[in-house]
């Protein structure tokens, strides 16, 4: 593996699953046998983004309804740049929130549904946790790599990390990528337990 610097290691596993992410690379380079079932983990999830965790500005009635627009949009990348204007929590009711993302998670696009896991992570909804574990184990690639990605710091997240690394199904991308934020996450407690 190659060896950089702990601040480098976290920029660079930063891009790199940006990059996948969002190009699709990773669906059609790094494809792996769980590729082959089309089948989302994500189905069966139901989403909560109640007004405790939404943002606190008031509502945008035209900004609502562009994004309700595009979010319903027949074509896939109007639905991510949807996802993407909520990742930034713009003024949408929480309501709102909740059934874009409720659908987007759902959604046959990995793409889609990879931004659905961002913008979820980035609205702080309730049970991400949840969402996060399910979207690991979602058939494409590009949705592990944002659930990888949207995992913290917090012990469930790094027990779920671990597991990632163990898994002998997982694509060797994934496990890299899991390593990677391990290493850092792990380089980052030493120094705040070392006062540095």
């Amino acid at each position: 593996m190659l060896k950089l610097s702990n601040h480098k290691r976290g920029i660079v596993m930063s891009f790199v699953i940006f990059f996948m992410a969002i190009t699709g690379f990773s669906n059609h380079v790094l494809a792996d046998a769980a590729t082959v079932n089309s089948v989302s983990s994500l189905d069966s999830i139901q989403i909560y983004c109640m007004e405790e965790y939404s943002n606190t500005s008031e509502p945008d009635a035209d900004f609502a309804e562009t994004i309700i627009s595009l979010a319903a949009s027949n074509d896939p990348a109007q639905r991510v740049a949807a996802l993407s204007q909520l990742a930034v929590k713009g003024s949408v009711d929480s309501g709102i929130v909740q059934k874009i993302l409720q659908a987007a998670i759902q959604d046959p696009d990995p793409q889609v549904r990879g931004q659905a896991v961002y913008a979820f992570a980035q609205q702080g909804c309730g049970d991400l946790f949840v969402v996060l574990e399910q979207a690991l184990q979602d058939t494409a690639l590009s949705v592990r790599l944002m659930a990888l990605d949207s995992l913290g710091g917090d012990e469930r997240s790094v027990a779920l990390l671990k597991q990632v690394v163990e898994d002998e199904d997982e694509a060797q991308a994934i496990k890299d990528l899991a390593a990677m934020k391990l290493e850092v996450l792990s380089a980052s407690n030493q120094t705040q337990n070392n006062g540095i």
